[in-house]
């Protein structure tokens, strides 16, 4: 059901969690927001935002005990998400995974490569890529240019849902929210809101005109306008001049508000793969053994370009990958005979080979392999009773110098 927006402008409700909805779209230039679509939407969990900060410290004049100004510090943009591991099943390979999934992985990792069979990632190239999230919640919706991955937490229970944890920086956000008016804006490029309504907008924010009823979309915004002043209460976009935004007369406003893909071209995919089905192999480990629980972290630690000098903001081309590629692997596993020579090759810094595949094997699943691996010697907590787990940390490398081969992967 699509929203309403004049329900939600004159309801009274508070902002409802459940109406979150995040959508990403690549962009062609770093930094340069552009407008989402349908088919940009992502399934995600609970948590997950869009976070912009102002901080500021108080100004070191002197005047007293008392604070007097403040000094305006560097604008930062943080977003985080968790998406389950959706593989839709039955299809080609190329309509098994979401496009902002997709978007995701080649941002953390650098390179994809379409096989015509599988896309495959890899750190063989450095991140470049830059996008666009827009989180639309019901009253609002926070619209991120320039965003990127930094971190992504793979966690595989053997008992649950698989898991992956996106978390990135972004250049900047805007903010929208939903006004009300009740003038004749046709013949301008500017429409004039309700008293302190221009407050619930940014500059370079994307928006949409919606007619009377709250949901049928003006012919003026069939695709996204973008704020290009703020005047008080009177907000201009860009574009051709208004003709179907007449919102005078009390029974008839008009709304502007924050920009929402069509309803009706909203698609992503819902089929989440688990522990249920897959199968984590171990080289040096018999095939039989009993992987409780894998997760794999793969950090970039990009430099973030936040020292420009006047910009306060991320600038210039926002991120150097400038850090390691950190990708680290946690098993946890029973303890029995075949672990404790396992622990002894640990100790003798043995690598090892992992590979690890969610989904059927003979269907469309995803495998992330790990050809080097090399643990540090874990401890082994006794509990009172029961099996005796033990947790084992290591770090994915790569085979040889410049084979950057350390993590790769792959959805077929």
């Amino acid at each position: 059901m699509a929203k309403n927006f004049a329900s939600i402008y004159s309801g009274g409700n508070d902002s409802s969690a459940l109406n979150q909805s995040f959508f990403l779209k690549l962009e062609t230039v770093r930094g340069t927001a552009v407008i989402p679509t349908g088919t940009d939407f992502l399934f995600t969990l609970g948590g997950g935002a869009v976070n912009f900060t102002q901080p500021y410290e108080s100004s070191p004049h002197r005047s007293g005990r008392h604070n007097n100004n403040v000094i305006k510090q560097k604008t930062a943009t943080e977003w985080s998400f968790s998406t389950l591991l959706n593989i839709k099943q039955g299809v080609v390979y190329s309509s098994c995974v979401d496009v902002g999934m997709k978007l995701l992985w080649k941002s953390l990792l650098g390179k994809e490569t379409d096989t015509t069979s599988s896309y495959e990632y890899d750190s063989s190239i450095d991140p470049a890529i830059t996008f666009t999230i827009c989180e639309n919640l019901d009253h609002m919706a926070k619209q991120a240019s320039g965003a990127f991955v930094q971190q992504c937490e793979a966690s595989f229970p053997g008992d649950g849902m698989a898991q992956l944890n996106w978390s990135g920086n972004a250049k900047t956000t805007k903010h929208a929210g939903i006004g009300k008016s009740i003038t004749d804006n046709d013949t301008t490029n500017t429409v004039t809101l309700g008293v302190g309504e221009g407050k619930r907008f940014d500059v370079g924010a994307m928006v949409m005109i919606v007619e009377a009823d709250g949901v049928t979309r003006s012919a003026d915004t069939a695709t996204a306008r973008k704020i290009t002043a703020i005047t008080g209460d009177v907000i201009t976009i860009d574009g051709a001049v208004l003709a179907d935004a007449d919102g005078s007369g009390l029974n008839a406003p008009i709304y502007l508000c924050y920009w929402e893909p069509t309803g009706v071209t909203i698609v992503g995919i819902d089929e989440p793969q688990t522990g249920l089905v897959g199968s984590v192999s171990i080289d040096t480990l018999p095939t039989l053994s009993c992987v409780r629980s894998a997760t794999i972290t793969m950090a970039n630690n990009h430099e973030l370009q936040d020292y420009c000098y006047g910009s306060d903001s991320l600038s210039g081309a926002l991120f150097i990958p400038g850090g390691r590629l950190d990708v680290t692997v946690s098993l946890e596993m029973n303890l029995n005979a075949s672990l404790v020579e396992f622990m002894k090759r640990i100790r003798d810094f043995e690598a090892h080979d992992i590979q690890l595949i969610c989904g059927e094997a003979t269907n469309r699943h995803l495998v992330i392999d790990l050809p080097k691996v090399i643990f540090n010697v874990p401890a082994i907590p006794v509990p009172d009773t029961g099996s005796v787990p033990v947790s084992f940390e290591g770090m994915a490398l790569q085979t040889a110098l410049e084979a950057a081969d350390e993590v790769t992967v792959t959805y077929i």
